[in-house]
């Protein structure tokens, strides 16, 4: 039977080892976690695959992902976008979360802080909370 995953995550960057980093550090995480090199493969994975989280590289090859993210918010406005990139001044980052985003984490940066940059972002989005117990007929009473 195959496993679990938390979260359905979409990582954007065009450096092939940081997506198979990415992937592995998220998978082992129990993240599903499907990458994408290019706007346009990223573009066709949200077009065919609901994601709960984005992740994406500032500086792509053929574009930006402040681009990508308004893309990708018109095919899944509700997902969040998590920004992971080498490249950002704070004045940068604060444009780009301006424009598209919901959070951002400077390269490099530790397997725990990105954990938690990606949960605390999925809380956020109301993904991965375990609903509130309904109301309903009461338990089954075990026969006396």
């Amino acid at each position: 039977m195959p496993k679990k995953t938390k979260a359905r995550i979409l990582h954007v960057d065009d450096n092939q080892d940081t997506r198979l980093l990415m992937a592995a550090v998220l998978g082992d995480a129990q993240y599903g976690v499907m990458t994408a090199g290019t706007i346009a493969e990223a573009l066709q994975l949200a077009r065919e695959i609901e994601f709960d989280l984005f992740i994406l590289d500032i500086r792509l090859d053929d574009g930006t992902g402040i681009e990508l993210c308004q893309k990708l918010r018109d095919v899944q406005p509700n997902v969040g976008v998590l920004y992971y990139s080498a490249y950002a001044s704070d004045s940068e980052q604060q444009k780009a979360l301006a424009m598209c985003g919901d959070s951002y984490l400077r390269k490099p940066v530790g397997i725990a802080d990105l954990e938690e940059a990606v949960a605390s972002l999925l809380a956020k989005k109301g993904v991965g909370v375990e609903a509130a117990p309904t109301e309903e007929a009461p338990a089954a009473q075990p026969p006396a």
